[in-house]
């Protein structure tokens, strides 16, 4: 009986080996992909995708209610996220709501839009806010004449209190475009998009907007 429960425990521990060591080559690193002006932009491939996934990271003297009223601002669009032609608001309120997203890209590539749920929700220990958006097809809208529709999208904003008054924000998002995309134009979407939205951001708290805005849901840094 001894001998049987020793062969079970260790049959156990070589499945949970196994299964780390094929988690762990499923896992690329993240590279290095760009460094400027304190924005950092980091890239890895995932396990059957040819599209890589995007991280972006930058350190600002910004409040969680400054950075989480800038993402949700409704011409937020307009300002803050890179490539965004439209953002329309179809249901649901501030902390779960169904968005709709059109963004342009460099010709002669199409248009893409997708539907997307958006969550927003803050840890109540560690106070991290995270805002995220995945497509959904519970809610259907049509996309424009020559406008193509995102295959997949899923995109989290992290914004991670590091001190009083110091907010680090992260951007990691992976998505299939859809329809055909050259590398090249690949490429540029997956640098250019996390770096120029965050630095969109710095943009915005340099100016102090939404510097004095407390939002009651949020519990900040103290």
């Amino acid at each position: 009986m001894i001998k049987t429960d020793i062969k079970i425990k260790l049959k156990l521990i070589i499945i949970l080996l196994f299964c780390s060591q094929s988690l762990f080559t499923q896992s690329a690193e993240w590279k290095e992909a760009k460094n400027k002006n304190g924005i950092i932009v980091f890239t890895r491939e995932l396990k059957g995708s040819d599209v890589e996934e995007y991280l972006g990271k930058v350190e600002l003297e910004a409040s969680l209610s400054q950075i989480v009223s800038l993402l949700t601002d409704p011409r937020a669009c307009d300002y803050i996220y890179h490539s965004c032609l439209e953002m329309t608001v179809l249901s649901g309120s501030t902390q779960k709501s169904i968005i709709y997203i059109r963004n342009g890209a460099p010709w002669p590539v199409a248009s893409r839009d997708v539907v997307t749920e958006r969550t927003l929700n803050q840890n109540p220990k560690s106070k991290v806010v995270t805002l995220r958006f995945q497509k959904t097809d519970t809610v259907m809208k049509a996309s424009p004449a020559g406008v193509v529709r995102t295959e997949s999208l899923v995109s989290n904003w992290r914004i991670i209190p590091v001190s009083l008054g110091k907010t680090m924000i992260e951007y990691q998002a992976h998505f299939e475009p859809g329809g055909s995309v050259p590398k090249s134009i690949l490429n540029l979407v997956i640098t250019n998009t996390p770096f120029n939205s965050l630095a969109n951001i710095k943009k915005a708290v340099g100016e102090g907007k939404f510097k004095d805005t407390k939002l009651e849901w949020i519990s900040e840094f103290e």
